[in-house]
């Protein structure tokens, strides 16, 4: 019988795109239009990558769902989306709040009450996907500053995947979720 020859793959390899969700959970009754987003951006020091086919209209419209908001040229953009109550994405947004709540609810921690009456009083929530792979520290500063937006303007609590939700004053964790990479890294090939 012969031999299997065993190969190995040396080299970078490309990564699946390993999206994580940052949001914010808003108690305003509506989001702002994406150009006060893009001026507050604008204000920060950032340089928003618009989709050209984004008019002026769209812009300024209060009833937006989602946009691409590019940080630099060579790197994905984050998509930043809106999912409404009693919107058309109302049974995402349910299921969403649903399992957050319940998941809050099972683990009795000190500040987890001022989590469930934000997830209860929330109309809308903000979600911005990243890729986990390719985004930079400048993405990461770009994503603060969309996630710090609607906190500010909306009565917002950002959460974040694998680290949990924030206190809108100091910052600080005050709920914590468990990380999203339970599964280790793959060995290195070898020979």
């Amino acid at each position: 019988m012969a031999e299997i020859p065993v190969i190995t793959i040396t080299g970078a390899q490309q990564k699946e795109p390993k999206e994580f969700f940052t949001r914010v959970f808003c108690l305003r009754k509506e989001p702002p239009p994406l150009a006060l987003l893009v001026e507050y951006l604008k204000a920060r020091g950032a340089a928003p990558i618009i989709p050209a086919d984004v008019n002026e209209k769209l812009l300024n419209s209060w009833n937006w769902v989602g946009i691409e908001i590019g940080y630099a040229k060579d790197r994905k953009p984050i998509l930043v989306t809106c999912v409404r109550k009693g919107g058309a994405q109302d049974e995402i947004f349910k299921q969403d709040i649903e399992g957050l709540l319940n998941y809050v609810e099972a683990h009795r921690e000190i500040d987890n009450w001022r989590v469930v009456d934000q997830l209860r009083g929330c109309r809308f929530y903000i979600a911005n996907i990243l890729d986990k792979n390719g985004i930079t520290e400048e993405g990461y500063d770009f994503n603060s500053w969309v996630l710090q937006f609607f906190e500010e303007n909306c009565d917002g609590m950002v959460q974040i995947d694998g680290q949990g939700f924030y206190d809108p004053e100091t910052g600080e964790l005050i709920f914590e979720l468990p990380p999203i990479d339970d599964e280790p890294e793959p060995a290195q090939p070898s020979q």
